[in-house]
């Protein structure tokens, strides 16, 4: 049986990221809380913080199309505005 739910360690080392990364992206609501992440215990705001993996890499990747997106958006705006 394979692990549902990673440390913030295992976390920032499976995306290459730091793991004051991992808080930004929480606190910025990159990632969602009870779907990407969620508390040891639940009850106590200062436990540590465990995270979905495939969760987040759906979520990250989900905001890269994005991002892609609105910059084709944009780029052709410009396109448009220049002719």
């Amino acid at each position: 049986m394979t692990k549902k739910w990673y440390s913030q360690k295992e976390t920032a080392e499976y995306f290459s990221i730091s793991e004051r990364t991992c808080l930004t992206m929480r606190q910025t609501g990159m990632l969602i809380e009870g779907t990407c992440w969620r508390r040891k215990i639940p009850q106590n705001p200062n436990s540590h913080v465990l995270y979905h993996l495939e969760n987040c890499e759906e979520v990250l990747n989900g905001l890269q199309r994005a991002r892609s997106m609105e910059q084709d958006l944009l780029i052709k705006k410009k396109e448009v505005a220049s002719a």
